[in-house]
């Protein structure tokens, strides 16, 4: 706004993370973000694992690798819990609290102590941003992992198992062999002790990351166990950051989960229904692909594009970027490389329009398989089929202009 003038941005407004561009929730349009500049942002992501937590994952090539192809988010885990993955996978950790002692924990090295962090996961944490950020790289940071605790080998290597710290932390206080106790256990609100230790490591990130602008929080990756104790958490953020310069976005409370509201499926029908659903919540909608696997090109592209024509945004999961153990990837993500091109020109084409203005339109599609799209002056149309297609244009004024954009090639 200058001088009492509003200055709308023109089409191409998806944008690249850059120092000063925080991410909020666009005000007219709460489906998608907005930038510091008022520019409206549509996140187009591609992402791995062990991006932040093994020791010897460069994250600056993976990020330049994001930026080639002009994608712009990484669902990013800071922390696995244990500081070794035991066999077959054996990758090595970084974590944020320092082992001193007295006594071993049960993986023969010393206790965790989780009243003191080790500095150098927090300097990883503000270069990995850092370098995220000089490449036009968007962040989500999950800051606890509820997959690992519902594993008995691996909770029994996590640093609040009661056998692994000298505070007296027990995220099992019931002896489940896990950490999935919805009242008592690791994702609850029930065990003041895991609660305190969570919020301690929650305010040495927030002092962390409090200067770095290309990010947002998620507390959990997959907890099942207990809503209130995310939520609570996505409050303490919220709290932590009231009297500092930036304030972020922390999900589940500012935006949805991963996992919600059936948004998680290759199955295009589906996946255009529940993101429909989904828009009464009047937050950004992220299709992220955790935990349905990695199909051929072609099924990632048409989801991608079905998400995006359904006013979502697109986080993939590429196991071709998990270097080592059983994916056999590399960092340029060679299996994948068409892919992410493609990947890419969705990207490209969402610079194009202005996607902010639209809502997805079933009644404009008379005949044929497509997915619409469309505000006052334009429609967008995806073909997941090709063929052709009849859409009714009727409530349009003045002469149109039509063009067609293939989705393979750009």
């Amino acid at each position: 706004s200058m001088s009492g003038v509003t200055v709308e941005p023109p089409p191409g407004a998806f944008l690249q993370a850059t120092a000063g561009n925080a991410l909020s929730v666009h005000p007219r349009n709460p489906h998608y973000f907005r930038s510091s500049n008022g520019q409206p942002v549509l996140l187009v992501g591609d992402c791995t694992w062990g991006t932040f937590s093994d020791v010897d994952y460069d994250f600056k090539a993976m990020f330049d690798t994001l930026n080639a192809n002009g994608l712009n988010f990484a669902r990013v885990w800071v922390w696995w819990g244990c500081e070794q993955f035991p066999e077959p996978i054996s990758r090595t950790h970084i974590d944020p609290y320092l082992r001193t002692g007295p006594g071993s924990a049960l993986d023969g090295k010393p206790k965790y102590d989780l009243t003191r962090f080790d500095p150098a996961f927090f300097q990883r944490l503000r270069a990995l941003c850092a370098a995220a950020r000089e490449r036009g790289v968007f962040l989500q940071l999950t800051l606890f992992d509820a997959w690992m605790i519902k594993r008995a080998h691996l909770w029994r290597l996590h640093a609040y198992h009661r056998d692994n710290n000298v505070n007296g932390v027990d995220g099992d206080p019931r002896s489940t062999g896990r950490g999935t106790d919805g009242e008592q256990g690791f994702c609850s609100p029930g065990n003041p002790k895991v609660v305190d230790a969570q919020k301690a490591f929650i305010r040495q990130v927030v002092d962390a990351l409090n200067e770095s602008d290309d990010v947002f929080f998620e507390i959990a990756n997959e907890n099942y166990y207990n809503a209130e104790w995310e939520r609570a958490l996505c409050q303490f953020i919220h709290e932590c950051e009231q009297s500092k310069p930036k304030q972020h976005l922390a999900m589940p409370l500012d935006l949805p989960n991963h996992d919600h509201g059936g948004i998680k499926t290759w199955d295009l029908q589906r996946l255009r229904a529940n993101l429909l659903k989904a828009r009464a919540l009047k937050q950004p909608l992220i299709f992220d692909t955790d935990g349905i696997g990695s199909p051929d090109d072609a099924t990632v592209r048409k989801a991608a594009w079905t998400a995006f024509v359904s006013g979502g945004h697109i986080s993939y999961l590429d196991d071709s970027l998990q270097i080592g153990g059983e994916h056999r990837g590399d960092l340029g993500g060679s299996r994948r490389t068409a892919l992410r091109k493609q990947l890419g020109h969705l990207a490209d084409f969402a610079r194009q329009v202005p996607f902010w203005e639209m809502q997805p339109e079933e009644a404009l599609v008379k005949s044929g398989a497509a997915f619409a799209s469309a505000s006052a002056k334009e429609v967008v149309a995806y073909l997941p089929d090709g063929g052709s297609v009849a859409l009714d244009l009727s409530s349009a004024k003045g002469a149109l202009t039509a063009r067609w954009f293939n989705p393979r090639s750009g």
